[in-house]
């Protein structure tokens, strides 16, 4: 690597992933090249790119203040562990409660007398349709279903 900085990371302090992504951040300003010097360090060589700022001191600065961040992240990430796996096993094992059924309020006699008012509104409604149709010999005024009930009936028959 040309002229830049080199940092010598413990291992025992700081994650290899820490380290790592410490050095992405800065990859848009410097070369960076991690390389493992013994069981527990890590070096870290940084060298500005062509056109971005040539301080070394402040690649060093800002690479240190990275990895702490890098370190609190990772802080964080582990505390919140196991809140994380169970909002993911609640949301997984979710199951939507079916609807009760809700009470009419109405006794047995109220309920039949209803179905014998629905029953006979209903009559009403077929008898006046009759009676429009005889009024409505092109048939304009008939709902869809009408029309094309009796067009299946006579090719059921047919």
């Amino acid at each position: 690597m040309e002229k830049g900085v080199k940092i010598l990371v413990d291992t025992k302090k700081h994650s290899v992933e820490s380290v790592r992504y410490a050095g992405y951040s800065l990859s848009g300003e410097a070369y960076v090249l991690l390389k493992p010097s013994g069981r527990a360090e890590t070096t870290v060589e940084l060298a500005p790119k062509n056109g971005a700022r040539a301080d070394s001191g402040g690649l060093k600065k800002r690479f240190l203040s990275g990895l702490e961040e890098e370190n609190n992240r990772e802080a964080v990430f582990k505390f919140n562990l196991e809140l994380r796996e169970f909002m993911l096993l609640k949301a997984l094992s979710y199951e939507e409660k079916a609807p009760e059924p809700k009470d009419s309020g109405l006794s047995p006699d109220q309920e039949k007398e209803l179905d014998a008012l629905i029953a006979q509104v209903e009559n009403e409604l077929k008898e006046e349709s009759k009676k429009a149709s005889s009024r409505d010999p092109l048939g304009i005024t008939r709902i869809w279903e009408e029309k094309n009930d009796s067009k299946r009936s006579k090719s059921k028959s047919k």
